[in-house]
């Protein structure tokens, strides 16, 4: 008789772990990432979308709030006083159905991250040429086109599933189920590839060369302009790309921390994919449980704290967001 190994964490220290980390610091900050998303936009709406960033950065407060409220939905299911039958499907299966759709927006949020990241660097390699090559039009086109694209991301694992009626004996109550069908397996594999591994390296890729693309290109300008005379400076040939310095900063600064925040979650994903005990019902699921929660965790912050680099990094976001609140002080 073969014996299961013992748990390297106490199961009761991991869901412990678990439920403190997703279902109450992880709650108290996706609701205030929800509210400052809220205002992201209506600051943006305010400001207008003659630029084609704000378009952009709408798009990502967007994505973020249906990333943020998916996962609350998701940590309430943690509450222990829910119990698998109370609902009309079967808690555990629920959370599956809803943490696609979170991984969903999270995959639109680095996207539209990494977008808004090359869009900067096209304004710092060829400032003269990008106002005429990315236009309002072709922004708004890209960022619509990575939402419905990136829906098909569903496809496969709602494909692979569907409903029907469970019996559960020691309850004596008939619910909802998640059943696979025959070729669910083979499906979710092949789309593995592509949905956990090409989409997201892809686009941590992206943000990285776009990252130090515009890093290296404000350097070698900071020395550029440290070499000219103060008559070249005050002729205007210049100035627009210095004056899209500070947004060009702040999105190389959300870009970073994109990468930064969502990445672990990623790794551990893939990990999972390669390492069986490393699956949620593995032999080290309890590594896994600590880790998941805390790679969730990460990805709630990053969808909440943009407001504050728009607002430390940002002059026009900054006055605009002052002036906003200034209408409830009156």
């Amino acid at each position: 008789m073969i014996e299961l190994a013992a748990p390297i964490i106490d199961p009761f220290i991991a869901n412990t772990f678990r439920i403190v980390c997703l279902l109450f610091v992880a709650e108290v900050v996706g609701v205030c990432g929800i509210m400052t998303n809220v205002i992201n936009i209506l600051v943006f709406r305010g400001q207008g979308y003659q630029d084609g960033v704000n378009i952009t950065l709408t798009a990502l407060a967007v994505s973020d709030i249906g990333a943020l409220i998916s996962q609350q939905i998701y940590n309430l299911l943690l509450i222990p006083m829910i119990q698998e039958t109370d609902l009309v499907i079967l808690k555990s299966h629920l959370g599956v159905l809803v943490i696609y759709v979170n991984e969903y927006f999270v995959r639109v949020s680095s996207l539209v991250t990494s977008f808004a990241s090359v869009e900067r660097c096209v304004c710092v390699v060829m400032p003269l040429k990008v106002k005429s090559i990315i236009t309002r039009k072709v922004v708004f086109t890209v960022n619509v086109t990575i939402f419905l694209v990136l829906s098909l991301y569903l496809f496969p694992p709602y494909f692979s599933i569907y409903l029907g009626l469970k019996v559960i004996p020691g309850w004596n109550r008939t619910v909802l189920s998640i059943f696979y069908q025959s070729y669910g397996e083979s499906v979710l594999r092949l789309s593995y590839n592509f949905t956990d591994l090409l989409l997201p390296y892809g686009t941590f890729l992206i943000l990285i060369l776009s990252a130090a693309t515009i890093f290296f290109q404000l350097k070698a300008k900071a020395k550029w302009r440290q070499s000219i005379s103060s008559e070249s400076l005050q002729s205007g040939k210049s100035v627009a790309p210095f004056k899209e310095r500070k947004s060009v900063v702040m999105l190389m600064t959300v870009s970073i921390v994109c990468v930064l925040l969502v990445l672990p979650k990623s790794l551990m994903l893939t990990v999972g994919g390669v390492v069986r005990e490393m699956k949620m019902d593995g032999a080290y699921k309890d590594i896994t449980t600590i880790v998941y929660s805390f790679t969730s965790l990460l990805e709630t912050i990053n969808s909440s704290i943009t407001i504050f680099i728009y607002y430390r990094m940002s002059t026009k976001y900054r006055t605009e967001f002052q002036k906003f609140f200034s209408v409830f002080k009156k």
